[in-house]
């Protein structure tokens, strides 16, 4: 999160006077303060800081910083805080966000707290699934009637000073969404002419189940600020705005980063190292399994490498090219994936890879194979080196490409595919590479 210099000078005097303890200083200091720097300011800080810091703010700004500060952070500093004074900061917020920031809560404070917000409509919100529409909606949205004039909708929206207005939703008697109108829309229009007259029936919507990923590749597709939440029966019942859909894409983006690389983003914040090693070890066990498997096929080919004593030294080599192919592969189909662009393409885009695959392992290999006659003087040793990485490197982009989708077909997340690739491309790679030279050099030696 990118700073400009005021700002940093600000936040460089708020932490001098947090560690000098000049605390009516520090409370004028972070009254100018964004409380989106506020928020970065105490993630820089220690634990006890970040309290201290944070009980000299006063809702709303409190709230709002509350708002911008990372998931953990939000965790720790309001557990430590008596159930009224999470009320007076939930009460400064939208529903959408409070049952974000409650979901962050343990059960046993959330319990405390949600008799009091019965008002913000939180236990309708917190009865839809996880990483759903439903969730992530505002409630504080404006939907006008179809038989209301242009006129009456332009002061209807000014008096609604407190609600999120993008478009202008419009509803049917019994609430069912039938139409939009921009804002632009309703300035141009003849002030008499009904919304009705006047909206664009066809909207683009989702359903309050639908996943919160597929709600951000809607909104993102058609430029969207905000886009309307509806029930089964096409009832209006919220609001997913763009700000909501920039933090589900950071979110979803960060979350499979970190299952790419077998940890987790509660690392950053683990004061345990214990527990850090815990997050990756299941990842790193998986690859040590895997790689045990790999040691299995050098082991089988044991006699061909200590007959022909040259092999051994390109199967780190195979290894190593095989398994770059794999990922690079596996990360372009995981993404694809995330974004949407895969949908009804599997087959095309194996196709592609494969040939991709092939033309990389075709330029590797022959590169490889000038290189071992050169330094070895053996056209047998270099002809397999240069074979192997061709059908090696050919297959291991099939596997970048069907791996992740079997994933996905049984319902694990494709991210966790990386040290499942690596591992097979290096078994494939090994495979292949041994298995030839031991024909050629034994057979046909």
């Amino acid at each position: 999160m990118p700073v400009n210099y005021h700002h940093r000078l600000a936040m460089e005097s708020a932490r001098r006077l947090l560690r000098k303890e000049a605390y009516a200083h520090l409370r004028k200091v972070l009254e100018k303060l964004h409380a989106a720097d506020i928020a970065l300011l105490m993630g820089q800080l220690s634990r006890k800081e970040r309290q201290v810091l944070f009980n000299l703010l006063a809702p709303p700004k409190s709230a709002q910083v509350v708002v911008e500060m990372d998931s953990l952070l939000q965790v720790e500093v309001l557990e430590n805080l008596e159930p009224q004074e999470i009320l007076k900061i939930l009460i400064h917020l939208p529903s959408d966000k409070t049952v974000e920031i409650l979901e962050t809560l343990s059960e046993d404070k959330r319990e405390e707290l949600l008799p009091f917000l019965k008002e913000k409509d939180v236990d309708h919100l917190l009865s839809y699934p996880e990483e759903t529409a439903g969730r992530i909606m505002s409630t504080d949205y404006l939907a006008l009637p179809e038989n209301m004039t242009v006129e009456e909708a332009i002061e209807e929206i000014r008096r609604s000073k407190e609600k999120e207005v993008f478009y202008t939703y419009v509803v049917d008697a019994r609430n069912h969404l039938v139409g939009v109108v921009s804002l632009r829309q309703l300035i141009l229009h003849d002030p008499t002419a009904t919304l009705g007259e006047v909206m664009n029936p066809d909207v683009v919507k989702v359903r309050a189940d639908m996943d919160q990923e597929e709600v951000a590749r809607i909104v993102a597709r058609y430029d969207l600020l905000a886009v309307p939440v509806v029930d089964e029966s096409n009832r209006l019942v919220g609001l997913v705005t763009v700000d909501d859909v920039i933090d589900i894409i950071q979110e979803e983006a960060t979350e499979d980063i970190y299952k790419m690389v077998g940890t987790s983003e509660e690392e950053l914040w683990e004061a345990s190292t214990l527990k850090i090693a815990g997050y990756r070890l299941p990842w790193l066990s998986f690859t040590l399994v895997g790689e045990m498997i790999s040691g299995l096929v050098i082991k089988h080919y044991h006699h061909t490498i200590s007959t022909f004593v040259s092999v051994a030294f390109f199967v780190p080599l195979i290894m190593a090219l095989t398994g770059a192919v794999g990922n690079q592969t596996q990360t372009i189909i995981v993404r694809g994936m995330a974004t949407g662009r895969m949908e009804g393409m599997a087959w095309r885009i194996l196709r592609r890879q494969l040939g991709v695959g092939s033309i990389m392992g075709l330029v590797a290999g022959a590169l490889a194979m000038g290189l071992v006659i050169l330094v070895q003087k053996n056209v047998m040793l270099g002809a397999t080196v240069g074979v192997s990485l061709l059908v090696s490197m050919s297959i291991s982009s099939a596997i970048g490409v069907l791996v992740p989708i079997s994933f996905r077909r049984v319902g694990v997340d494709p991210a966790l595919t990386v040290p499942s690739i690596a591992t097979l491309s290096d078994i494939t790679g090994t495979f292949i590479y041994l298995s030839l030279a031991t024909y050629l050099f034994l057979q046909m030696g």
